[in-house]
């Protein structure tokens, strides 16, 4: 089993919610970290992120829900002991409460 490590940067996510990543067939992906940066200098955001099932798009499953982020805060999601896993096609979807207001990493090792 074959295993590789990647992020994913996304800067600017907005108010449509965008998907950060979709696992691959014959791909289990652990995400071993995941973190978003308030870069607006004098507003709150809030943050969801959400794991999607093909099988089941309707119904997210939140990994955080309206978590506020404070100017210039951080919000670790991911990370220590927690760790998320993806079976091929879970789907990992963000959105931000402001528009172009935060800057996403998501970090995570594929096993194929």
């Amino acid at each position: 089993m074959a295993n590789t490590l990647k992020n994913i940067l996304r800067t600017q996510l907005s108010t449509d919610s965008a998907t950060l990543y979709t696992c691959p067939s014959a791909t289990k992906t652990i995400i071993i970290g995941m973190s978003a940066a308030n870069v607006l200098p004098n507003n709150n955001v809030n943050f969801s992120a959400a794991i999607m099932d093909s099988a089941t798009d309707s119904d997210p499953t939140h990994i955080i829900r309206n978590a506020t982020i404070a100017p210039g805060g951080t919000e670790v999601i991911v990370g220590g002991d927690h760790k998320i896993i993806l079976e091929p096609t879970h789907r990992l979807k963000a959105v931000a409460s402001d528009s172009d207001s935060l800057d996403i990493v998501v970090s995570f090792v594929e096993q194929t």
